[in-house]
């Protein structure tokens, strides 16, 4: 649009304004200066004497400006922009300022606050977008899938005797907070050596543990058959069409497997699909850092071992796949595990070559890097590194 249209052109917004009532100024400093991070800005000498403070915001400014028979704004607002919504979330809850949920947006967190004066105010947090990998069309969706199938199917025997599958303080803390019932009928997705399903069946009702892998299926039914579980049924089954009618579940479990999935966002529609009201999901999963850097080393050191991995994601990620299928978040918690570097490799079948020049890329690996993921060298080989993962319940309304 040009100027000789007539019509103003307009370059982007310099400013959002929010009224305070006199005498705000010390009480804005604390909220959106200490609470919230701005930096406060000097005003212009000619309306310097009208009272009030300005903050930059990013690349615009906010301006809290002084209103005589000063009411609250409860519609109007502006929304802020923040890189960790769970950050800033967390001071505002311990400055006690209100947190309000808000309707889901695609490619976005956001939640609703207010300021000391009572002024809606919104957060929100950008998704990063995914990678092409991560919403594939149905060919390259069937290729990521028989890849796990081929990865899984070789090496089922290991997943089974895996002890870091087998045991964990996330497997614990997963049977804590799904609290099973004897009423309950349950479903493991993507079971692998059927090691959730060990430790839920006594506890249920009825025990369903599914696989994508035939293979892998096989020998989680061994497993189980052999310690006793006598109420379990074992169905092939892809996380993103689960072949079961809706509200089939009370509790429906997911443990360190969705990084595999084609897409997580389909999946987790077929989780909150089978669920019935009231029901439990439980996700336990390795997440992605914040820092896109790290981000992408995690993937090339899983994918190196691991050619089915699609993508590790963030907890921002996370929340918002659950959320999008309707399901209400009612605890997480982030732990950190240690993987034991050769027994890691040799789930896989990494061969010597391959192994040798992951182990040499992450002791090259900047100094940062390691220490974020606690690389522990011993006699010039990775004898152990960590990684976050996340514990998610969600239920269904």
């Amino acid at each position: 649009m040009t100027a000789t249209d007539g019509k103003p052109r307009v370059l982007g917004l310099d400013h959002a304004q929010v009224a305070a009532p006199r005498g705000c100024e010390a009480q804005a400093r604390a909220f959106y200066g200490e609470v919230l991070g701005l930096r406060e800005i000097a005003k212009p000498e000619a309306l310097a004497g009208r009272g009030g403070v300005w903050f930059q915001a990013g690349g615009q400014q906010l301006h809290i400006g002084v209103e005589e028979d000063f009411q609250p704004a409860r519609k109007a607002h502006p929304a802020l922009l923040v890189a960790d919504l769970a950050a800033a979330r967390a001071r505002l809850e311990a400055a006690g300022a209100p947190i309000a949920e808000d309707v889901p947006l695609p490619g976005r967190l956001r939640f609703e606050t207010r300021d000391p004066f009572g002024n809606r105010l919104e957060l929100q947090q950008l998704l990063a977008e995914l990678p092409e990998a991560a919403a594939p069309g149905a060919e390259a969706a069937e290729a990521v899938k028989e890849r796990a199938r081929e990865a899984f199917g070789a090496h089922a025997a290991l997943y089974v005797r895996s002890e870091s599958h087998a045991s964990g303080d996330d497997l614990r803390r997963l049977v804590e907070l799904a609290n099973p019932q004897v009423t309950d009928h349950a479903l493991d997705i993507s079971t692998g050596g059927g090691h959730v399903a060990l430790a839920l069946a006594p506890r249920v009702g009825r025990m369903v543990a599914s696989d994508l892998t035939p293979r892998m299926l096989t020998e989680a039914r061994a497993f189980l058959t052999a310690r006793g579980v006598t109420n379990a049924d074992y169905v092939i089954a892809d996380a993103e069409r689960l072949p079961f009618l809706d509200a089939s579940f009370d509790l429906v479990t997911v443990r360190i497997a969705p990084h595999h999935y084609a897409d997580v966002t389909v999946a987790a529609r077929e989780m909150a699909r089978v669920l019935r009201p009231d029901g439990r999901l439980l996700v336990v999963d390795n997440i992605a850092p914040n820092d896109r850097a790290l981000d992408a080393t995690l993937d090339d050191w899983e994918r190196r071992r691991d050619p089915s991995h699609v993508r590790s994601y963030t907890l921002a990620e996370w929340r918002a796949f659950l959320t999008g299928a309707g399901l209400r978040l009612t605890h997480e918690e982030v732990g950190r595990k240690l993987v034991n570097f050769a027994p890691w490799a040799e789930r896989m079948g990494m061969a010597p070559a391959a192994r040798a020049a992951l182990e040499a890329d992450m002791l090259a690996a900047p100094q940062a890097t390691r220490d974020y993921f606690a690389v522990i060298e011993r006699d010039g080989h990775v004898a152990s590194w960590t990684m976050e993962y996340v514990i998610i319940r969600a239920e269904r309304d």
